[in-house]
């Protein structure tokens, strides 16, 4: 038993490190790119909606940053993991192994990204001054939740998809409505209070919102919010990893 696990953090780390190898394999800036993209995002997407803001938010490029990052990492990591086992059919054929790995070692690498581009971050809002009382707690609680509700999300679409491929494309299509649906270039306090009930359903909501609290000087969520996305994190999270143990054994029958 301790053999067999660490031979899983062994093969997970080193499927870890090959994904980071091979994201910035011949290319000039590297790492940089872990920062360059979400700054542009930054600044493109807050000219664009500063415009159509009725209540200007106050540290605006600051609280968009943050929630770019998480949605990044997010929609990065189930957009590659969700038909990440259909894509590695041929290594699935050849060895045997916890078929989690491969899109486990997915949402890894996306981590590793995340954190060194949430470090740069943090030397910038240091130098502005904008951190909250209790920001190490928010961060700490926002990234748990964010890993937590990846890992489950990425096992359950990634099982699902070897029996049906439709849900590739259904993810692609869902993530674009899910980013508009989710307070990253808003601020929630503009949604009607009888229509909150949609953004108590996105648990993504709580985290971004802890985050922008940490860095931007924004609210925090509200009890009842981060209660109902918690629960809900934890729910999908459960059936993740219950449909992936259910389909795994199926795998080799349907690639």
């Amino acid at each position: 038993m301790k053999s067999d696990t660490r031979h899983f953090f062994e093969l997970l780390f080193g499927m870890t490190e090959k994904e980071l190898r091979a994201r910035y394999k011949h290319t000039f800036f590297g790492f940089l790119w872990i920062i360059v993209n979400p700054l542009l995002q930054m600044f493109v997407i807050g000219f664009i909606f500063r415009l159509f803001i009725k209540e200007p938010i106050r540290n605006y490029y600051l609280y968009l940053f943050p929630g770019l990052l998480i949605w990044n990492f997010f929609s990065l990591t189930l957009t590659k993991a969700t038909p990440s086992i259909v894509t590695e059919r041929a290594l699935i054929k050849k060895a045997k192994f916890q078929r989690s790995i491969i899109p486990l070692s997915i949402l890894l690498s996306n981590f590793v990204h995340l954190f060194l581009a949430f470090l740069l971050l943090f030397i910038s809002v240091i130098y502005m001054g904008t951190l909250s009382q209790y920001w190490f707690l928010q961060i700490i609680l926002s990234l748990t939740l964010l890993f937590v509700f990846t890992v489950g999300m990425s096992l359950l679409t990634t099982s699902l998809n070897v029996r049906y491929r439709d849900v590739n494309f259904f993810v692609q299509a869902a993530l674009i409505l899910w980013f508009y649906a989710t307070p990253i270039v808003y601020s929630i306090a503009i949604i009607p209070r009888k229509l909150i009930w949609l953004w108590r359903i996105n648990p993504l909501t709580s985290i971004v919102q802890l985050l922008q609290s940490a860095f931007a000087e924004a609210p925090l969520p509200g009890k009842a919010m981060l209660l109902i996305n918690s629960a809900l994190i934890i729910l999908v999270t459960c059936l993740g990893i219950y449909f992936f143990n259910k389909e795994s054994k199926y795998f080799d029958d349907w690639l």
